[in-house]
C-alpha cells in the first residue's frame, strides 16, 4: 500500500473501510458553538548527514528537493549549496540550507489486506481517543483535529525510537503493529489520499535539525523517512530566521491557511518533524440560491442562539449510532465526503465522543441505510484550533518518550539517547460553505534534549535472610549448570 504506485483496494470490505477512515481520519471536528481557536529500534544508526544549516524539500518528484526553485515560498534565502564532510554532507552556518536533492527516494514494499485492516482498526481508534480527551479536557469551544497530520509526523518520529519507547509508540499509534508494517501502511494511506482529483489533499513532511556538532542525524534515519514519507531536510541554525523559516514552510503547504506554527524556538529544541496538510474541495451536488437561508438559528453548547446562514439539502445514507443520526454529503469526485452526526436529544457532542469507539463509526458508515431520504440543514461555519497533544499521548500510554528515559539514539550518527519528545504542537483550520470546504492542519513533534541529570532510580535492596533460590549459570544462555534452594545455612 504504498507511495505512487499505491494500488487500486478492491478487495471485498476493505475499500469501504478504508473510505470511512479517509473520511473520519483527515479531520475531525466537534462544533459546540462559536469558532475558536519488529524490531529493536527504528533507523539503524548510519553516517551522519554533517552540520551545517537548513534544508527543504517541496516534496513533489522522486528527490524530496525537486520541483521549485530554491527559497521559494520560505520567506527567506534558502541555499542549495552543499559541501561534501567525510562519509556524510553539510552546508556552511549562518543560512537555511536544502539538503534535500542529495538524497534519492528508495521504493518500498505494499502491506498486505491484514496490515491493512489493523491500521485501519487502530488509526480509527486512535482518532476517537484523542477526540474523547480533548473535548472531555477542554473548555468547551470547538475541537478539530487531523489524525491523518499527527501519525505521519509520529511515524516519521517513531522511525529514531528504539526499545520501549518504540515499543510504546507502536502500541498506541499502531495496536501492536510492527515498526515496518506501520511505516508502509501510514506512507500508502497518505499516497491513496493525496492521488485523487478534482477533490485535493496535499500533504507535505519536513525534518529540521540544529547546527551543531553532537546533532548530526544518523543518514539511515533520514533515508528511511524519505522512502515511506518523502521528508524534506533542513539543517538550520534555529534562530530567528530558522523561525521565519519554519512559519513560511508551514504557511506554504497548508495555502495560506495557518499562516504562523511556532512563536519561538526553545534553546532546548533540538529537531522538528513537521507534517503539514491542506484540502480543498467543492461539493459534488451544488447548492442553488434557494437552497441558502440566512439568518437560521443555531443553539450552542452553552444554550445561547447564534445567527448562521443554513443549507439546505436532500441527502442518502443514514448513519446510526449510539442513538445519533448522521449523514454522508460528498465532495466533487467522490473519494471524499463530509460527514456529521447529531446525537440523541440532550446529549452534547462531547458526551456522545465519551462513548464512541472508532471501529463503531467505521462499522456505522459502512452499514448506512439507503431506504430514506434525508432532510439537512447544516450551517455554514469558520474554525481555528490549536492544542498541545503532550498531555493527551501521555494519558493514552505513550509516556517513555516524553520522559528523560526516551530511546530516540536511532535519530543521530552517536545513536546517543539525548533527545525526548518535548512538545506535539497540533493546528488546524477548517472552512464549510456554499460551496465546499477548506481545511489544513500542521504537526510538529519538538524533539528536545534529555535533562543533563537524571533523577536515579530507587535502589532495590536484597537481604538473603529467609530461604532462597540460587544458581550458577553460563553467562551466554543463562542456563543453570547448577540449581539449588537454600533452606538452612546450618
Amino acid at each position: 500500500m504504498i507511495n505512487k504506485e499505491y494500488r487500486n483496494l478492491s478487495r471485498k470490505g476493505l475499500k469501504k473501510r478504508i473510505a470511512a477512515l479517509a473520511m473520519a481520519g483527515v479531520m475531525m471536528l466537534t462544533a459546540c458553538g462559536k469558532s475558536g481557536g519488529s524490531g529493536e529500534g527504528g533507523a539503524s544508526q548510519g553516517t551522519a548527514i554533517g552540520q551545517g544549516v537548513t534544508t527543504t524539500l517541496p516534496g513533489t518528484g522522486e528527490n524530496p528537493g525537486q520541483g521549485d526553485e530554491p527559497g521559494a515560498g520560505q520567506g527567506g534565502n534558502i541555499s542549495t549549496e552543499v559541501k561534501k564532510e567525510g562519509n556524510g554532507i553539510g552546508a556552511p552556518q549562518g543560512v537555511t540550507t536544502n539538503l534535500s536533492a542529495s538524497i534519492t527516494r528508495g521504493e518500498v514494499t505494499n502491506s498486505t489486506e491484514s496490515e491493512e485492516e489493523a491500521f485501519i482498526n487502530a488509526t480509527a481508534n486512535l482518532s476517537f481517543a484523542l477526540m474523547k480527551y480533548l473535548t472531555q479536557n477542554g473548555d468547551g469551544s470547538n475541537v478539530m483535529i487531523s489524525p491523518e497530520s499527527v501519525i505521519t509526523a509520529l511515524a516519521m518520529t517513531e522511525n529514531g525510537a528504539k526499545g520501549e519507547t518504540l515499543n510504546e509508540m507502536l502500541e498506541v499509534l499502531g495496536g501492536g503493529m510492527t515498526l515496518d508494517q506501520y511505516q508502509k501502511a501510514v506512507a500508502g494511506f497518505n499516497g491513496k489520499l493525496t492521488s485523487t482529483e478534482p477533490a485535493c489533499l496535499s500533504m507535505a513532511n519536513s525534518i529540521w535539525m540544529r547546527n551543531s556538532e553532537e546533532m548530526k542525524i544518523s543518514e539511515s534515519f533520514l533515508q528511511t523517512n524519505v522512502d515511506y514519507h518523502n521528508s524534506e531536510f533542513f539543517l538550520a541554525d534555529f534562530d530567528n530566521n530558522t523561525l521565519n523559516d519554519v512559519n513560511s514552510w508551514v504557511n506554504e503547504k497548508t495555502n495560506g491557511m495557518i499562516p504562523k506554527t511556532l512563536d519561538q524556538l526553545s534553546p532546548d529544541t533540538m529537531m522538528l518533524l513537521i507534517n503539514a496538510a491542506a484540502f480543498e474541495a467543492k461539493w459534488m451536488d451544488e447548492y442553488e440560491e434557494t437552497q441558502v437561508h440566512e439568518g437560521r438559528t443555531f443553539t450552542n453548547a452553552k444554550g445561547e442562539e447564534e445567527t448562521v446562514t443554513m443549507l439546505n439539502s436532500t441527502e442518502y445514507g443514514l448513519i446510526e449510532l449510539n442513538g445519533g443520526q448522521g449523514f454522508v454529503k460528498k465532495y466533487e469526485g467522490g473519494q471524499y465526503a463530509y460527514v456529521a452526526i447529531l446525537p440523541g436529544e440532550g446529549v452534547s457532542a462531547d458526551e456522545y465522543l465519551a462513548g464512541l469507539k472508532g471501529e463503531d463509526f467505521i462499522k456505522a458508515y459502512q452499514n448506512r441505510s439507503f431506504e430514506k431520504n434525508i432532510i439537512v440543514n447544516m450551517p455554514e461555519f469558520k474554525s481555528d484550533y490549536d492544542i498541545s497533544l503532550i498531555d493527551a499521548f501521555n494519558s493514552l500510554g505513550m509516556t517513555t518518550a516524553l520522559s528523560d528515559a526516551a530511546q530516540f539514539g536511532g535519530m543521530l550518527e552517536s545513536g546517543e539517547d539525548i533527545l525526548k519528545i518535548g512538545d506535539i504542537i497540533h493546528k488546524t483550520h477548517i472552512e464549510v460553505d456554499r460551496n465546499g470546504t477548506k481545511a489544513a492542519a500542521v504537526t510538529v513533534v519538538e524533539m528536545e534534549k534529555c535533562s543533563a541529570e537524571m533523577e536515579p532510580a530507587s535502589p532495590v535492596f536484597i537481604t538473603l535472610d529467609r530461604p532462597f533460590v540460587y544458581a550458577i549459570v553460563e553467562t551466554d544462555t543463562g542456563l543453570p549448570v547448577f540449581l539449588g534452594t537454600v533452606n538452612t545455612v546450618k
